[in-house]
């Protein structure tokens, strides 16, 4: 007679290898059996999620959610929250309850008035995001600095000026985001008592960013490291003033271009400044292309180089992780071959849009990836290029295929651990 085994009597090497090949669905299924499911299914995910959002997770009920956030809502850091009150599952109950160690959280389409109580009880909170949907706050603000007083980075959008003005007393705070339009004393009030200040991220910025509030900045957060911000009428040669600024993220308008490069140039922002995404993607000449490549420490470029001679001359930068281009549709391959080349650590690279760029760039690329001395893979993103589709498939394996991906979709946005930039084409037709 054959002999009959239970499950419950595998090895546990056994019993991991079988949820390995489970969904995460039929894994929380299994661990709600018995003990010794939860167990394995706590082993294989002990390293798992510490950060979590809501809509790219496949758990469709809420008891799959109850159980995963019971089992590893602990384990948790970062979460983000996209489901507004019309959904069927609402976490944020589940979330105040077992995210015991949660030190950010964005909400961003749920009703303030629903999610105000449970977000106060999130004590171990350092980083709020809050999108004020349906403009429902109660005295948000407030209430986060008496019931949050670990938090150190705040977030704030679709918020009224009012309750804005309340940010001021968060003098602590090391970063700001402020998505809304104030007025240019209300700014000055809001920033002015923080010191601390690390990093602070601004939309449309034309009301209230004034260059005596750019002045006031860079005297008053001298610790301001990040600056993003769009449109704004203020005299950006101020920008070089900033004693520690590492990425700066801005629209500069045409008849400003190359005297901004310039006072880069020489100021400390020559060996400090890794980040600089110029908005809009307008074009950048030969002379301002000069300047760029002056500054040696950058990891993150953003521009649109008009020809091969801006492009020759960004080459002389050699820091470079990720470099977008995209839409600059006069550059050919040789000089951008080159650039690639002359930087090992280049991971990211958006060409969509340029035109010129054909087979015998991938060719040279693969060529001086195999030379690398470092083993760092590199993304192309190559939408509306003339390069073929099937070029990949084409080539014979000696060349390092591995190492180079190949997209012909747009980008998603360039990510490191700290920073993100959409990367979005832009398409302005004052710029071509």
């Amino acid at each position: 007679m054959a002999r009959i085994t239970s499950i419950l009597d595998l090895d546990p090497s056994c019993l991991l290898f079988i949820i390995k090949l489970l969904s995460l669905e039929d894994q929380l299924h299994l661990a709600r059996c018995c003990r010794l499911f939860r167990d394995a299914f706590l082993h294989l995910h002990r390293h798992h999620f510490q950060e979590v959002v809501d809509k790219d997770t496949s758990l469709r009920t809420l008891e799959d959610w109850h159980t995963f956030l019971w089992l590893c809502g602990s384990r948790i850091r970062i979460l983000e929250s996209h489901f507004d009150d019309d959904h069927p599952l609402q976490l944020l109950p589940l979330i105040s309850r077992h995210c015991y160690r949660l030190e950010g959280i964005s909400i961003h389409n749920a009703t303030v008035a629903r999610a105000q109580p449970y977000l106060l009880r999130m004590c171990s909170l350092r980083k709020v995001h809050v999108r004020n949907y349906k403009s429902t706050s109660k005295d948000l603000v407030g209430a986060i600095r008496v019931n949050l007083p670990l938090v150190t980075s705040l977030s704030l959008e679709s918020f009224d000026r009012r309750e804005l003005q309340e940010v001021r007393h968060f003098s602590e705070l090391l970063e700001l985001g402020l998505y809304d339009e104030v007025t240019v004393s209300e700014f000055a009030t809001i920033v002015k008592p923080m010191r601390q200040l690390r990093c602070l991220q601004l939309r449309n910025a034309k009301r209230f960013l004034s260059t005596s509030n750019l002045r006031m900045l860079a005297t008053n957060c001298r610790k301001l490291e990040k600056l993003t911000f769009h449109d704004c009428d203020a005299d950006l040669l101020v920008l070089p003033q900033f004693a520690n600024l590492k990425y700066l993220q801005i629209y500069c308008p045409e008849e400003m271009k190359t005297r901004f490069f310039k006072a880069l140039t020489k100021s400390h922002c020559s060996t400090q400044l890794e980040y600089l995404i110029l908005h809009r993607k307008r074009w950048i000449d030969e002379e301002q292309a000069q300047y760029i490549s002056v500054l040696k420490s950058l990891r993150w470029l953003v521009c649109k180089p008009r020809d091969d001679l801006c492009v020759r001359h960004l080459s002389e930068l050699k820091q470079l992780e990720c470099l977008s281009v995209q839409a600059a549709r006069e550059i050919g391959e040789t000089q951008l071959s080159l650039l690639v080349a002359n930087n090992e650590r280049l991971r990211y690279l958006n060409l969509c849009y340029c035109l010129g760029i054909t087979d015998a760039f991938v060719l040279e690329t693969l060529g001086s990836l195999s030379k690398r001395s470092v083993q760092q893979p590199l993304e192309i993103y190559a939408a509306a290029t003339d390069i073929r589709h099937d070029i990949m498939e084409r080539l014979p394996h000696e060349f390092p295929l591995k190492m180079l991906g190949l997209n012909f979709e747009c980008s998603d946005g360039m990510t490191s651990r700290e920073h993100f930039y959409a990367d979005e084409p832009e398409f302005d037709r004052q710029a071509v």
